[in-house]
């Protein structure tokens, strides 16, 4: 099924208490466009806020639109020792804006 992925990801979102969400690494409301949050895909901050900008207002769209959060070794090349999905999580908090449906008279018109 789309979205999901194996325990043998990496992602740390398959040890323990799947109730407890790990805080973002740091505050990425003053972090650079250049800093990378997924560090499997070498994906930073402008890239991933652009996506955002684009449509990806939530987890599952960020991560088909960039691959982010979708790698094999993710506490290995963390520096922290820990998945992105609470940053990317944090980003589009930050950063998203769900679209708005336009209401119309039911046909279109």
């Amino acid at each position: 099924m789309a979205g999901e992925h194996d325990h043998s990801c990496g992602c740390g979102h398959h040890d323990g208490d799947h109730s407890l969400r790990l805080a973002p690494a740091r505050d990425w409301s003053q972090a650079s466009d250049e800093e990378t949050v997924c560090y499997c895909q070498t994906m930073t901050k402008g890239a991933l806020v652009e996506a955002i900008r684009q449509g990806a207002y939530t987890l599952p769209l960020l991560k088909t639109m960039t691959g982010a959060g979708r790698g094999r070794q993710c506490k290995q090349r963390h520096p922290d020792g820990r998945g992105c999905e609470a940053d990317l999580e944090e980003l589009i908090r930050l950063y998203a804006q769900p679209p708005t449906l336009a209401r119309s008279g039911g046909c279109g018109h």
